[in-house]
């Protein structure tokens, strides 16, 4: 089989798919080519067109993530609990689509792949461009600043601009030579890290070994990366990178064409592995996140051509805030693909609820909290009220420092629950930017240390916990809860009263906020005996 090229095999859709932008489209040169005519892309559109990209895709989301959720909000075989989650996602699409708060609390890796024709000429400066429209967006819209730049080999600082971002351009196959194509996408840290990749043996090629390989690895994705998922699936590869690139396309729907048959070489998309993808998901019984059957919507599983001693594997989600958009340039002119405007049509005509939630005031007393919690068992629903003070991995990293010292912890972090989060910027007027839970394990390392001085007691945050952490909080009687993954837009818009920076303001996102809550949803994780939710067979 001849060779074969990722330009040739990505799915940019239908052209009803797209809006015409208002921008110019590239220009024919006076000359010509057999192929047709060359074209020169004006200064200043790659990146007027990465500005527009990543402002929508904050925002919006596809249509097809939307109706993915609603089918799970009507599947008469999902939990009510899930069928409330997958509500919230679409209530959350809607608050975000208002144009003040972000899909997500985490607005991610400004992501860009490209394939650029043969007779699309511009100045060589299109990844600068491209990463000068994104930092554009970041700050006009008041997205969080997520990236780190080393200072030195262990020390870092938040670069302010969300740049580097990642990029990534390669030549276009012939039949789309007048034309670039490009996808635009935002890569949360959650989903990226439940990202797995192993070179294993080309003995895992038997259909009991890999399914039991892949129920291991689908097992340990948990409720942490925000689902209902869109799994990802990549057997093989001519060198590791490009297995994990083609992962990331896969996960991005962009090889949903490829065909389902080959021959010695080349990519196919195998729909039974899928079908097991979704079984083995199913089968985890994390749901939605509160439990069900919907720990993914979809799943892809891609084949590629391999060295006859290599075999890559790779394993990756998509979360529920699956924001991506793909672009067109061409002597037609500039296309963007069309995101949804109003989410709230995916909404049921009765909503669900959670089933049998309890009010929880957060501003008990610690002791009183702690009891009233401890009546509960692991897997009580709850609506959270009153205050909580922020702390991310940052300052975390900060209260280990002063502990190492000699000093001792600030107060607050033994008066009031402990949220793990880490908002976007205020819009102008509002308390909040967009809030969500940042990943409970990130902290799960700090834990003990915390608690066995009476800190962090009660802690608050997504997914699930090491049995570390588990059997830290049973030792003494604290509680975990998880909240809604995915849903920040609608957490800082219905359920934030009031917020302020009250340590490490030099953090930025990471600083410590006293955040005043009202019937926030939650789930009791793990209870003060130490039973885990997430764990359950």
């Amino acid at each position: 089989m001849s060779h074969y090229s990722f330009a040739d095999l990505v799915d940019f859709g239908s052209v009803e798919s797209y809006e015409r932008l208002d921008f110019p489209p590239p220009k024919p040169l006076p000359a010509t080519e057999p192929e047709g005519p060359i074209f020169r892309l004006e200064s200043g559109l790659l990146a007027d067109l990465a500005r527009r990209a990543f402002s929508e895709i904050a925002f919006f989301l596809p249509a097809e993530q939307l109706a993915a959720f609603a089918a799970v909000v009507s599947d008469p075989r999902a939990s009510q609990a899930e069928r409330f989650v997958a509500a919230q996602l679409i209530r959350n699409a809607a608050a975000a689509a208002e144009g003040l708060y972000p899909l997500c609390q985490d607005t991610g890796t400004a992501v860009v792949y490209g394939w650029k024709g043969s007779r699309m000429l511009s100045d060589g400066r299109d990844e600068v461009a491209l990463a000068e429209g994104a930092a554009r967006a970041y700050q006009e819209r008041r997205l969080r600043n997520s990236q780190l730049g080393p200072l030195g080999f262990l020390a870092e600082r938040n670069t302010g601009d969300n740049l580097p971002a990642m990029i990534d351009l390669r030549s276009s196959g012939a039949a789309h030579s007048g034309e670039y194509r490009l996808v635009f996408a935002a890569k949360g840290g959650g989903s990226a890290n439940r990202t797995t990749f192993s070179m294993e043996s080309p003995a895992l090629l038997q259909a009991e070994a890999l399914a039991d390989r892949l129920e291991r690895g689908i097992s340990a994705l948990g409720a942490g990366a925000c689902p209902p998922y869109r799994l990802g699936l990549v057997l093989g590869g001519a060198s590791p990178d490009q297995a994990l690139y083609a992962l990331s396309l896969a996960t991005l729907g962009l090889l949903d064409r490829l065909p389902t048959e080959g021959s010695e070489g080349g990519a196919l998309r195998d729909r039974e592995w899928e079908d097991r993808l979704m079984a083995l998901a199913e089968k985890t019984g994390v749901g939605a996140q509160f439990g069900g059957r919907h720990l993914a919507i979809d799943a892809r599983a891609i084949r590629l051509s391999r060295h006859a001693a290599s075999l890559s594997l790779a394993l990756g989600v998509s979360c529920s805030a699956h924001r991506h958009a793909r672009s067109v340039l061409n002597a037609e002119g500039v296309f963007l693909e069309r995101l949804e405007r109003d989410p709230a049509r995916f909404l049921p005509a009765e909503e669900p609820v959670l089933p049998g939630a309890r009010s929880i005031d957060l501003d008990l007393p610690p002791e009183a909290l702690r009891s009233e919690l401890s009546s509960l068992e692991a897997g009580s629903f709850l609506l959270l009220s009153g205050t909580v003070v922020t702390a991310r991995d940052a300052a975390h990293a900060r209260f280990k420092a002063l502990l190492e010292s000699g000093r001792r912890l600030p107060a607050y972090l033994s008066n009031h629950p402990v949220f793990y989060a880490g908002p976007t910027e205020a819009a102008p007027g509002r308390p909040s930017g967009s809030f969500g839970p940042t990943t409970a394990g990130r902290m799960d390392g700090y834990l003990d240390m915390l608690m066995e001085r009476g800190a962090s007691l009660v802690s608050i945050a997504k997914g699930g916990r090491s049995s570390q952490a588990a059997a830290a909080i049973g030792r003494r009687g604290g509680a975990y809860l998880a909240c809604i993954g995915g849903a920040a837009a609608l957490a800082a818009r219905d359920h934030i009263v009031s917020s302020e920076v009250i340590d490490y303001a030099d953090l930025g996102m990471e600083a410590v906020r006293a955040v005043r809550l009202r019937d926030l949803p939650a789930v009791l994780a793990i209870d003060a005996r130490g039973r885990d939710f997430y764990a359950r067979p």
